[in-house]
């Protein structure tokens, strides 16, 4: 924020100056004093020098009171003018909201150069996504996902519920690149022909088990029984759907009027639950990666087929299906920030440190998401204004240090399931150690530097 022009002038006297001003006057007055203090014309004529002397000493008296006076005067000027800036302006308040928020008349360090106001210039010059680069983005995945819709509709013997669009892109977290989306494409199971199986007891994960299935009568059921695996019978088999959504999913590549009328070049691949198509366009700078997911509703849930660390491990392992939550991460996010509130801020600030370190890289940016659930659930809801963001992002590192050391975190929806069992001991120690650095120097912008 500018000063007004008329301020300027006023604002440019420096305390050099107002002391010569005040030196100047004192001398004059203290000349003039000595001056007028003489007996009388007859003694001033018999004592002149005696006089000059008088004039000079008071005039020297004068300037050095003048001066000492001009000083203070300069120093109380700067003062109170240093303290009304700090106050009135906060930092550069153009470049982002949390740069509004004013910083104590008595901090020791200029406003610009709080953990505060770093983290406001970065959410604004590193983790925001270019509206251009967003919107282009989105008109790939919406052709591919209309293309996508009419060939499940021609190759598979049911019908199909409406798309579901998660993960970060329609969240409102992604960061830095408009490169990934997640469509997730339901498949409502009858809870009366398949139901969740928990025997084996692994939180988070399920076999999805056959019961009645006799005289349905369509094509679904006939389409669901030859997912059901040969080998072990009656459970629904994870990696034969996936493998036939693939199969699908190929036809996007068969088909040449599609690619070469929307200029794109695809490439297909298995990852985790989803498979992955990776486009590339030649008026788009980054290859854009887009999940489909099939997943499993039955009742109220949801099962994607990402295999459990021990599926070759043969047996049931290789049939469980994992849960997914993503439909009430997504309400969550969309709906856990108020007004000038920063949850959301907070976890697109670490997901961008996350991409940017060698340290927290190790950490996938669920893990971030799961954290900042949980700290949103033990913080008040008041806390949680823009002005608060660096002691919430203090607040975060506090809790990654201690799932780090404690190898535990659990999932927000699935308490009993931790996230971090089946990570190393020994990196996330490393990591914890490295945190545990930055807060005890009280060095945290250097995550963001």
């Amino acid at each position: 924020m500018h000063r007004q022009e008329g301020n300027q002038n006023a604002d440019q006297m420096s305390p050099m100056g107002l002391a010569l001003a005040g030196g100047l006057a004192g001398g004059l007055l203290g000349g003039l004093t000595a001056y007028l203090t003489q007996d009388n014309e007859e003694d001033l004529v018999e004592r002149g020098d005696d006089r000059a002397m008088r004039v000079i000493a008071g005039a020297l008296t004068g300037v050095t009171i003048g001066t000492l006076g001009g000083l203070g005067v300069a120093a109380v000027s700067n003062q109170f003018r240093d303290q009304s800036e700090i106050h009135s302006e906060g930092g550069p308040c153009e470049e982002s909201q949390y740069l509004h928020c004013n910083e104590s008349i008595n901090t020791p360090i200029a406003p610009k150069e709080t953990l505060h106001n770093k983290l406001g210039h970065y959410l604004n010059n590193q983790v925001k996504i270019q509206q251009k680069s967003r919107k282009e983005a989105k008109k790939v995945v919406m052709a591919i996902q209309i293309e996508l819709q009419r060939v499940l509709s021609q190759n598979l013997p049911f019908k199909i519920e409406a798309f579901e669009y998660t993960g970060s892109s329609y969240e409102g977290v992604k960061v830095v690149k408009a490169d990934e989306f997640d469509i997730m494409i339901p498949i409502k199971i009858p809870p009366s022909w398949f139901h969740v199986d928990d025997s084996m007891e692994i939180p988070g994960f399920s076999l999805i088990r056959k019961t009645n299935m006799h005289n349905c009568g369509d094509s679904f059921d006939k389409y669901l029984e030859k997912m059901v695996s040969q080998d072990v019978t009656d459970y629904l088999s994870p990696v034969l759907l996936k493998r036939h959504f693939q199969s699908l999913i190929q036809q996007l590549f068969i088909n040449g009027n599609f690619k070469n009328q929307m200029n794109y070049h695809m490439t297909l691949a298995p990852k985790g639950p989803a498979i992955t198509i990776n486009v590339k366009r030649s008026t788009y700078e980054n290859e854009i990666c887009i999940d489909i997911v099939p997943v499993l509703k039955i009742g109220q849930q949801l099962f994607v087929p990402k295999a459990h660390s021990q599926h070759k491990d043969g047996g049931l392992y290789s049939f469980l299906w994992r849960e997914s939550f993503s439909l009430q991460e997504k309400k969550l996010l969309k709906t856990m920030d108020g007004q000038n509130e920063c949850r959301r801020d907070l976890l697109r600030v670490m997901k961008t440190i996350q991409l940017g370190s060698s340290q927290i890289r190790m950490l996938s940016s669920y893990y971030l998401k799961t954290l900042l659930f949980h700290l949103n659930k033990k913080t008040s809801v008041n806390d949680w204004s823009c002005a608060c963001l660096h002691e919430r992002f203090k607040d975060f590192i506090d809790d990654l240090i201690e799932c780090t050391s404690s190898k535990h975190l659990p999932n927000y929806f699935c308490p009993s399931a931790n996230l971090l069992a089946e990570h190393a001991k020994q990196p996330l120690k490393e990591l914890s150690s490295y945190l545990q650095r930055i807060r005890r120097r009280n060095e945290y912008e250097k995550l963001i530097d």
